[in-house]
């Protein structure tokens, strides 16, 4: 007859360090490591205006170009899908909630979510169709529109003003509040881009971001998997549409106009060259991208010109010797010098 053996008191000791090594290991410093680092990038982001004061201007068009390429990192960085047509959606939410402050006067808050709710729906029925193309061929059907964008934003005269633009805009009001300077626009948008990025990462971390990582690394395989491509891509799609509406709405509040300058060809292909820069799959890289590209027309006016030269320039040295982008390279060099 067999016998069952009971732990002793030195095997139940056992059983409760491997259990509190592991709580350990899932709660400790490593599990805090990230919200530290992000709480203080915000404080960091929170007295900036007051450390460089004229630089606030700046930084808000950062702002706006943040939230635009963070969007865009869910669609080609996450999910492997290249799209040129982020300006159709900056131009739905800026022109969109101009027109329905301006000419119907209804709430700029309000303006601004109706508009991000119609380029989520224009963006689920072209993803339907257009994310059943892949590689360059997706990239030229996304550059059609945003040709499309600038030709109707220009030449639809009586509605979005022709190449003057749409002017007199009302400001961002937010309850009694107007939403008038520099510095207040910039902490709208350290809120609204502190959201973002707070939904960025949950999606990374989470299924929905494995599956995406999975449809970008090999389409056919993932769908063998049981995953739905096609409706993942299509919500990524829809997810960075949203994210570069509000960023057009808040964009032309902050100007008080908008112009088919505002969201040109040149602009579009600006938003890919800021993620390709900064780096992809990261919270930092989108915003070093924006940073560098929307800092280089600081140098001067004269500079300014040669923006668009200096802007390839860059990105072709970046994607031949540093393909993870700035951030990407610059994690690499660090884990190089920390491993022994």
């Amino acid at each position: 007859m067999s016998t069952v053996r009971v732990p002793g008191r030195g095997a139940d000791q056992s059983v409760r360090g491997g259990a509190g090594a592991v709580h350990r290991a899932a709660h400790g410093p490593g599990r805090l490591r990230g919200p530290v680092a992000a709480l203080a990038a915000i404080a960091v982001a929170a007295v900036l205006p007051f450390v460089v004061p004229g630089w606030v201007g700046l930084l808000v068009v950062v702002g706006v170009f943040f939230l635009v390429v963070l969007g865009l990192d869910l669609l080609t960085g996450l999910s492997g899908q290249v799209s040129l047509g982020q300006t159709l959606f900056m131009a739905l939410g800026g022109y969109g909630a101009g027109l329905l402050t301006l000419r119907l006067h209804w709430p700029t808050a309000l303006a601004t979510v109706v508009m991000a709710l119609v380029s989520a729906l224009v963006a689920a029925g072209l993803g339907t169709t257009l994310l059943r193309l892949r590689g360059y061929y997706l990239a030229l059907a996304t550059l059609g529109l945003a040709v499309i964008t600038e030709s109707l934003a220009s030449g639809l005269g009586d509605l979005t003003g022709g190449p003057s633009g749409l002017v007199a805009v009302p400001s961002l009001q937010l309850g009694g509040w107007t939403v008038f300077s520099d510095r207040a626009n910039y902490y709208v948008l350290l809120v609204v881009c502190a959201a973002g990025a707070w939904f960025v990462a949950g999606i990374q971390r989470g299924g929905t971001g494995r599956a995406l990582s999975a449809v970008a690394a090999d389409t056919p395989a993932a769908a063998m998997l049981g995953i739905d491509t096609a409706r993942y891509k299509t919500r990524a799609f829809v997810a960075s549409a949203v994210f570069a509406s509000v960023a057009g709405s808040l964009y032309t509040f902050y100007l008080r106009f908008i112009s088919p300058d505002v969201i040109g060809v040149t602009v579009a292909f600006s938003v890919v060259i800021m993620l390709a820069l900064g780096g992809s799959r990261t919270l930092v890289g989108p915003l070093l991208g924006a940073l560098v590209l929307q800092g280089l027309p600081q140098a001067g006016q004269t500079f300014s010109r040669w923006e668009p030269l200096v802007a390839g320039i860059v990105l072709i040295v970046v994607m031949t010797y540093f393909p993870r982008g700035l951030w990407g390279t610059a994690k690499a060099l660090a884990r190089r010098r920390s491993t022994p």
